[in-house]
């Protein structure tokens, strides 16, 4: 009896030790543990973001803000860096309730949405290096990004009013690659057009998207010049 028992508490071990073993990643990481993600150094972080000074819009008075340096993304850019986020985004079905919802969200999952042009003000070069950057969108509330045939992260996206404007929410797990833009669809829905947003200080973007089935696999695709 005595056998049996100490025969049951070992098997009740290697399960637990089994269990606990599946919960944990190729890299040997909880789902949830951040212990051995890499950490953005200061470095990295400066690279990513920039400190702007701005205007209180009802006081006047000048205040200093951090926001991202590259338009779209940080592995967008005339010096590249992505990194991963160790706080994950999670997709909330849009679940869109009036006509006008409905259109909204049938028009954002549709297809690919393409960067054909951006704009921000003193930086002429950005348009360049931007186009052909791609969203898809999917019904389930999360989207993928990349630019023509690379993939570059994922996230959950999100939209509302604000007044008659309409806001498109990114949470990218790509640290530096969250934005928000207030959007403006094309009557043909075919076209649309975003500007950055007082809340991420980036007023002076904004961008026109095409909607194709697939992103193009380079800049001649869309017409333009390598």
């Amino acid at each position: 009896m005595k056998m049996k028992k100490q025969f049951l508490f070992v098997a009740i071990a290697l399960l637990a030790f089994a269990a606990c073993k599946s919960e944990k990643d190729a890299n040997g990481n909880a789902p949830n543990d951040t212990t051995n993600q890499a950490t953005p150094t200061q470095d990295a972080l400066d690279r990513i973001y920039e400190t702007k000074t701005v205007l209180d819009s009802i006081t006047g008075e000048a205040f200093e803000v951090k926001r991202p340096v590259d338009p779209i993304s940080t592995a967008i850019s005339s010096n590249p860096v992505s990194i991963p986020d160790a706080v994950k985004p999670k997709p909330v079905n849009p679940a869109p309730v009036s006509p006008q919802q409905k259109r909204i969200v049938r028009v954002l999952t549709k297809d690919y949405w393409i960067v054909w042009a951006l704009h921000k003000i003193g930086h002429k070069g950005l348009n360049h290096i931007n186009q052909g950057a791609w969203f898809k969108f999917n019904p389930d509330g999360s989207y993928q990004y990349g630019q023509f045939e690379k993939t570059i992260g994922n996230g959950a996206w999100s939209w509302r009013y604000e007044g008659d404007k309409a806001i498109l929410l990114l949470d990218s797990d790509k640290v530096g690659d969250d934005r928000e833009w207030s959007f403006l669809l094309g009557s043909d829905e075919d076209v649309m057009v975003w500007v950055g947003t007082d809340r991420y200080h980036t007023t002076d973007t904004q961008c026109k998207l095409q909607n194709l089935i697939q992103p193009p696999r380079n800049r001649k695709e869309m017409g333009f010049e390598e």
